[in-house]
């Protein structure tokens, strides 16, 4: 499999913005990021590169006095997918929970502080005979933590193809059959969930959020994170305007996790 890797200079740099960027990246088909000194590289399968893509996403980026530039490089042919596994992955979730995951470069490895948090949250809750719904799975591990925790019926939803086929072995790895894993975008949700978990960028959250409320149950809970701490009023507006009310609040490391309820 031939990969690009794309060298972004944050100026000036922080850790902030290059998760912000990393974030944005990811909604564009890049599949794996390292932090460097002066910003990220950033992984994406050469035949999935589209250089106007980038330019727009990067010029999406408005940051005041920011400003990002970039340099393309051609990567050996080889498993990145196995270099990455053995050079990036922290197995904390099953560490510290049981999780088993092969991550192959999805989202939600768990070493991210929004995937942690949100895991460690749902792994203390009760999904006693639910049905869920876990949008924009990555990895599937916040449905495995579901699962976990004793929900009924599973639905894991991602927009990418590689996240999808992840999904599908780490669940076969956990065990976990009553699942149902759907390649789309908000608009391939079906029925009605008791639980709603979605772990994506705030821009998503915010344009889909009328379409999760619909799907939720009539006191279901709805469980948003993948923004920073400074979103949380926007985000809360937002819900608000959606017939939602604020349960609880989360924040690890500037990142927010929300937890509300369907009126």
């Amino acid at each position: 499999m031939q990969y690009l890797y794309i060298d972004i200079t944050i100026t000036p740099f922080s850790e902030s913005i290059a998760d912000i960027v990393t974030a944005f990246l990811g909604e564009i088909g890049f599949d794996s990021f390292e932090q460097t000194e002066t910003g990220i590289n950033a992984y994406i399968k050469k035949d999935d590169f589209i250089e106007e893509t980038l330019i727009f996403t990067l010029d999406d980026i408005t940051i005041p006095d920011v400003s990002f530039s970039y340099t393309i490089h051609e990567m050996e042919n080889k498993d990145w997918n196995e270099e990455w596994e053995k050079n990036n992955f922290d197995p904390v979730l099953e560490r510290e929970f049981g999780i088993k995951l092969n991550p192959r470069m999805a989202f939600g490895s768990g070493s991210h502080d929004t995937t942690y948090t949100i895991s460690s949250i749902l792994l203390n809750s009760d999904f006693t005979n639910q049905r869920v719904l876990d949008m924009g799975t990555g990895t599937g591990v916040l449905g495995i933590a579901m699962a976990k925790r004793f929900a009924k019926e599973v639905v894991a939803i991602d927009i990418d193809e590689f996240s999808v086929v992840n999904a599908k072995e780490n669940y076969e790895l956990n065990g976990i059959n009553n699942v149902s894993i759907l390649l789309g975008d908000a608009s391939a949700i079906e029925g009605t969930f008791d639980t709603i978990v979605a772990n994506i960028h705030k821009n998503i959250l915010i344009a889909d959020m009328p379409l999760y409320v619909s799907h939720l149950a009539k006191k279901g809970a709805i469980y948003l994170s993948g923004f920073f701490v400074e979103d949380v009023p926007d985000m809360i507006s937002n819900a608000e305007k959606n017939g939602l009310s604020l349960d609880e609040i989360a924040e690890k490391n500037g990142w927010a996790i929300l937890k509300f309820t369907k009126q």
